[in-house]
């Protein structure tokens, strides 16, 4: 009897329940290891029937190839996936040493970002007084080019040394103020040139008074009034210019008032 058939009748036993579980589970590994004995006295050169153990190992051969990552872990057995994953673990170990390498120590401080150099018009800038009313242009440092437009001093007069312009304004109810501080650098005072330059382009036609180093100058037409401070505070020289209704008689201590604020910051000399 075959050793398949000494299992089916195996089965049916137990079916039939002539034999217990125990039984046919012991009968059947006799008849496997029974078989298993004849097996491996078939001749080695039989097709069909070499025994498990005298099969040959199978020999993996890799040929490394460029395919994409998808179709490498697809269908290129064990021994292409182990390679890949080694190669991965050393790149991703590279990669880990370069960045150790490259970022700094702790033992060795970072040096902290140098702020650029502030300038004497920028600082200059937070010692103003604050206008009152609402402001239209807060402080800031102007090119000094842009004087002769403002219609302060003519092209000639900014020194190369000038740090710059300080321009600041703003509008008090109908009266507008404007506050212009010029860094003369290296170069003379120019509290003259800006009171000349004022009556020559027909800003002013007053003739300028001063009081305690401040000079002021003025003119009216078409209804409205305007007036000019001008004076030097060491390497300054400041300009304070104020206009409103031709009716307003309070626009000169306007003026004067707010002149006593600035000289706290800016000392006339």
């Amino acid at each position: 009897m075959a050793w398949q058939d000494t299992l089916r009748d195996l089965d049916d036993r137990l079916a039939d329940g002539d034999i217990t579980s125990t039984e046919h589970r012991r009968l059947r590994d006799e008849a496997l290891a029974e078989a298993s004995g004849e097996t491996r006295r078939i001749a080695a050169d039989s097709p069909v029937f070499l025994a498990r153990e005298e099969l040959p190992e199978p020999v993996w051969h890799y040929e490394p190839r460029f395919v994409d990552g998808e179709a490498l872990f697809a269908g290129g057995g064990p021994v292409k996936r182990s390679r890949v994953l080694v190669g991965a673990m050393a790149v991703a170990a590279v990669g880990v040493g370069v960045w150790w390498l490259l970022s700094p120590s702790d033992s060795e401080p970072v040096a902290a970002p140098v702020a650029p150099p502030v300038s004497a018009a920028e600082e200059l800038m937070g010692k103003l007084p604050a206008l009152p009313g609402t402001v239209v242009s807060p402080p800031a440092v102007l090119p000094t080019s842009l004087g002769p437009q403002l219609g302060l001093y003519s092209r000639e007069i900014p020194d190369p040394t000038s740090s710059g312009l300080v321009n600041t304004s703003a509008m008090d109810g109908p009266r507008s103020l404007a506050v212009n501080v010029l860094d003369n650098g290296t170069g003379p005072d120019h509290t003259q040139a800006l009171l000349s330059f004022a009556t020559t382009t027909g800003w002013a036609d007053a003739p300028a008074s001063a009081t305690d180093g401040v000079h002021v100058v003025g003119a009216a037409d078409h209804g409205a009034q305007r007036l000019r401070a001008v004076y030097r505070s060491g390497r300054w020289t400041v300009s304070i210019t104020v206009s409103g209704p031709e009716a307003d008689q309070l626009l000169r201590p306007y003026l004067d008032a707010f002149v006593s604020r600035t000289r706290i910051a800016l000392p006339a000399g």
